[in-house]
């Protein structure tokens, strides 16, 4: 224990004599002299037994500079593993940054510490069979308590679809003492301590600025009358349980260890459902159920998804006024996230429009940034770009004023900013954002990570947008092989996100051999890959989402522009015919997706299968869905005006030719000036909005209406 005396007693001397004319300051070098002391040897291994003693703020540096030792990397795997150990660091929410690096450390090493937590947690509270059979017989009995609890509250329930709880009711906050992990629930991702709890009360009473204010008071309060057993009287192990399974099963998903954090949390779920009913149970069953909805979404377990989506919708129809509103704002932004991963889009815009409406002032500014930054994706999909603009900028700009560059809230919030730029055809912009927000990740979470990998992918893709008109696709393969190759280390060969990752690298594949065949120097073996690739993610779609999905007919189209390059066309007219009306069907008309796919077949029958006048009509299509959505100076109207002007000259209508030839050149007259001057048909949104005043505006914004485009100039 000398070791550790000397750094406490060092750290009080160096805490106050901390100068930058030091090479290294007194506490680095006590912190350095403690691990250079360590080893595996028996004596040694005893003292390192006793660093949990060690006050937090100290034991997180002391394992944290062993993480960087390959030769402590063994022991500090077995320290950690050790949920007694784990627990005081996942609730020491000031150096959660330092533990995800930690994590990041071990993981390059193949030293599996998100397993052994989630095995950890599973053995010590996972119910066993015979308890989990005997249990079952109270089931009817307990919905029916839980029921009756939320009738006998403010009596604000709402049923599925609607919307829940209006304002959340501010009441006085009680003292836990085992029970302070209500404050779990009620920060919702914000990961208060028992300070924090407290400094949120005393805001909640001022002016509520900071992050997280005032909603751990708020739930803390939240209890209606029928609930008959109070918190404190439960077994201390269902309280450790939540306690730990909460911030556990939230950190292993913030880790991007999304199984792990699906086993804990489903473990706490099953665990909640046997308790006997218990005041504030609902608060914590629904934020169990939004943080293990997250996981399952993002890992893509839909089936897993859907019942937890069921389970969140019999709560729904209990929710009171005792529930936070940042709570709900968040189940309802986990729901929207579902459908949006399931590419069912009307959905999920209208479950994030209900998470806005919960939105409010006193959110911790987490939820703030969660709500906004999804809602803002459900905008861009459904092609209502300026309220998407407003709502990712505002996201963007708080995740960087709270959290700083380096969190991983402002790497969320850029990924989602890039997505945006990639949509309104800001491209060169969006690969920009992409790049920093890869950065972001990859300083957080080191390069095996599942976060990393979906950035790699994201950038990839922007590459590859990018760079279609110069043919250099060398970045854009660079990402998307990293991208692949950390999910085949991640996730079973047949899951989703490693289909996606694929899918790019096919696009890719599928354009270096037509730069080669241009050159002379046919290469049909990139393009059977493309094709295996892509057949591998249609399979895949169409065992997971069906036929009838945007994401199958995104497949199908991207085989119909392959077999158009392998000269395979009746082929490729039936893929992109099916794309086309999957797209029609579930989208609208006018939807871009609707415009691409139309302006593909438009190529196939232009240029290959000599169609001009079923081309001709099918360009004209394509052209006035993307003025409609996108003006006179998008990008893609390039391809439409070359196609018609080679339809209509083959045609030998040269007046038709001379006008499009006409308007070509003025898009490229446009087109090169905004290039020029960085001009955006959405710029960032620079001033810094309050909630409300975000909400004001979203909800004030005119419905979005497809306007009609003005009739090309005869001239």
């Amino acid at each position: 224990m000398a070791a550790q005396q000397q750094l406490l007693a060092l750290m009080s001397s160096a805490s106050g004599h901390n100068n930058n004319n030091s090479p290294e300051p007194l506490y680095d070098l006590s912190l350095m002299a403690v691990v250079n002391g360590l080893d595996c040897k028996v004596p040694t291994l005893e003292r390192i037994s006793k660093l949990p003693e060690l006050p937090r703020n100290l034991l997180i540096d002391v394992y944290e500079l062993m993480s960087q030792r390959e030769d402590l990397k063994d022991t500090l795997l077995e320290e950690l593993s050790n949920l007694d150990v784990f627990r005081p660091l996942v609730r020491y929410t000031s150096a959660r940054g330092k533990l995800l690096r930690i994590v990041a450390a071990l993981m390059a090493s193949n030293k599996t510490l998100p397993h052994r937590l989630s095995e950890a947690y599973l053995g010590r509270y996972a119910l066993s069979q015979i308890e989990a059979q005997y249990n079952e017989q109270a089931d009817g009995d307990k919905a029916g308590a839980l029921g009756t609890a939320a009738e006998a509250g403010a009596g604000a329930g709402a049923g599925a679809g609607e919307a829940a709880a209006a304002a959340a009711a501010s009441l006085p906050q009680i003292d836990y003492d085992k029970t302070q992990i209500i404050d779990i629930a009620a920060s919702c991702l914000s990961h208060m301590t028992l300070n924090d709890k407290q400094a949120a009360a005393a805001a909640a009473a001022g002016d509520g600025d900071g992050a997280g204010d005032g909603v751990a008071a708020e739930a803390a309060g939240a209890q209606t009358a029928a609930e008959s057993v109070p918190m404190e009287a439960l077994p201390d192990e269902d309280i450790m349980a939540i306690d730990l399974g909460l911030r556990l099963g939230s950190f292993l998903s913030v880790a991007g260890w999304m199984q792990e954090s699906i086993s804990v949390l489903s473990c706490l779920n099953e665990r909640l459902k046997r308790m006997q009913p218990f005041k504030d149970e609902l608060v914590l069953r629904l934020d169990c159920l939004q943080r293990l909805l997250y996981a399952e979404s993002s890992h893509c377990n839909f089936k897993m998804a859907q019942k937890t989506f069921g389970e969140l919708m019999e709560l729904n129809g209990m929710l009171t006024d005792a529930v936070p509103a940042a709570l709900i704002a968040m189940a309802y932004t986990q729901i929207s996230s579902m459908y949006f991963a399931r590419n069912e889009y009307n959905n999920s815009h209208m479950w994030s429009v209900q998470a806005m409406r919960h939105l409010e002032m006193s959110a911790p500014t987490r939820v703030a940034i969660d709500v906004l930054r999804q809602a803002a994706k459900a905008c861009v999909v459904k092609r209502d770009f300026a309220r998407a603009n407003l709502l990712i900028c505002q996201a963007v700009r708080r995740a960087r004023e709270q959290f700083g560059p380096n969190h991983q809230k402002y790497g969320d919030a850029l990924l989602d900013y890039g997505f945006f730029l990639l949509n309104v055809d800001s491209v060169f912009q969006s690969v920009k954002v992409y790049k920093e927000a890869l950065a972001v990740r990859r300083g957080i979470f080191g390069n095996m990570n599942f976060h990393v990998a979906i950035a790699h992918e994201d950038l990839s893709y922007a590459y590859y947008v990018h760079e279609y008109s110069t043919g250099d696709f060398s970045f854009a393969q660079e990402h998307v092989d990293e991208a692949v190759h950390i999910m085949k280390n991640l996730v079973p060969s047949n899951h989703l996100m490693l289909a996606s990752a694929k899918r790019v690298k096919a696009l890719l594949l599928e354009e270096i051999a037509l730069d080669k065949i241009a050159d002379g120097m046919g290469d049909d073996d990139l393009l059977d890959q493309s094709e295996e690739l892509h057949n591998f993610a249609l399979q895949l779609s169409l065992e997971v989402f069906g036929e009838v999905n945007v994401q199958t007919a995104k497949h199908y189209g991207n085989l119909g522009r392959l077999y158009q390059t392998m000269n395979r066309f009746e082929e490729a007219e039936r893929m992109h015919q099916k794309a086309i009306k999957i797209k029609t069907d579930l989208l609208g008309p006018y939807d871009y997706e609707v415009g691409l796919s139309i302006g593909h077949l438009a190529s196939l029958y232009n240029y290959q299968m000599k169609k001009f006048r079923q081309a001709e009509d099918l360009y004209l299509r394509s052209i006035d869905i993307s003025l409609r959505l996108f003006g006179r100076s998008y990008s893609g109207l390039e391809y439409d005006y070359l196609g018609l002007c080679h339809v209509y000259e083959t045609l030998h209508e040269f007046e038709k030719y001379l006008r499009y030839a006409h308007i070509l050149e003025n898009w490229q007259l446009l087109r090169g000036q905004n290039i020029t001057q960085n001009k955006s048909s959405y710029p960032a949104i620079e001033l810094d909005y309050t909630i409300d005043q975000v909400k004001t505006k979203f909800f004030s914004m005119n419905v979005k209406r497809v306007p009609t485009p003005p009739e090309p100039s005869k001239n």
